[in-house]
């Protein structure tokens, strides 16, 4: 079954109630109503999985948004795509859900009415940004002398190849 949400800021699945068997759910946020910041100024669309059984409920979530970042190398502005996706599984306890890793695994109790997935969902992108931010794989980054942008301009500074801090060790090699 499908069920189709309209946008707004709460991510929630109503639980109780829900019959068995497998469930699908697509939600839109945008970025603020679940606490990203202003990098993030794009929708966040959710689709997710459900299936209910008796003993547990088996939760796939996707999520696809994007950020504008600064590239690391170049300091130029650029939009990251960001597609990430997480699974977890709720048991109404530990016995049931042996089977699972204990980072998929939550204990909820049986009167749960709802589950909300906006925290969730929001932690997932935030570790899905990247520790390196590069506008491309190919940033040929600043000149050192002047600062000038390589992927928009050269410029004629000397560049020295020779970085004089490791001249102590190329000494210790040569010896």
């Amino acid at each position: 079954m499908v069920h189709k949400t309209n946008r707004n800021s709460e991510i929630v699945i109503r639980v109780s109630g829900l019959s068995n068997g497998f469930h699908e759910y697509n939600f839109s946020a945008q970025s603020k109503s679940i606490g990203l910041d202003g990098n993030f100024q794009e929708t966040v669309e959710i689709h997710s999985e459900l299936e209910k059984t008796s003993h547990q409920i088996y939760l796939k979530t996707k999520i696809i948004t994007a950020g504008r970042f600064q590239c690391d190398r170049c300091l130029d502005n650029f939009d990251q795509p960001i597609s990430t996706s997480y699974s977890v599984c709720y048991v109404y306890n530990e016995v049931d859900g042996e089977r699972f890793s204990s980072e998929e695994l939550q204990v909820i109790s049986p009167d749960t009415v709802s589950l909300d997935l906006t925290e969730d969902i929001r932690q997932m992108i935030l570790l899905s940004i990247p520790l390196k931010l590069l506008c491309s794989e190919d940033c040929k980054g600043l000149c050192p002398q002047c600062g000038a942008n390589w992927n928009h301009r050269s410029c004629d500074c000397k560049q020295d190849k020779k970085d004089p801090r490791w001249q102590g060790l190329q000494d210790l090699l040569h010896h």
